[in-house]
């Protein structure tokens, strides 16, 4: 297998009536989506069987799982265990960009 290397900025793209997610990377076993969400665009809760990890690469947001919620912002990396259901939004003026990954086919 061949390494490889993205390039966040040159990979995120906005869309101004919905969020804009793209797979940017996968094989067999995982993928890797980019999630790009202008002020007041989310992701709804939702579970997945596996594991699910976010790295937030820019801007701030809120974190929803359990009723809970809590802030988040470039540099944070959060680890959903299976089955639990979570959901970002974007609470600020500015752009969030985030990295997803997840098993394949979750």
């Amino acid at each position: 297998m061949k390494t490889t290397v993205l390039d966040v900025q040159k990979l995120k793209k906005f869309d101004d009536a919905k969020r804009h997610q793209e797979t940017i990377w996968s094989d067999k076993h995982s993928k890797i989506n980019l999630l790009c969400m202008k002020p007041g665009q989310e992701i709804v809760t939702h579970t997945h069987h596996g594991n699910h990890m976010w790295v937030v690469m820019e801007g701030t947001g809120e974190f929803r799982s359990g009723g809970e919620t809590q802030a988040i912002e470039k540099g944070k990396i959060v680890i959903v265990p299976p089955l639990v259901d979570h959901g970002i939004k974007n609470t600020s003026q500015g752009e969030l960009v985030i990295a997803s990954f997840t098993a394949q086919g979750d």
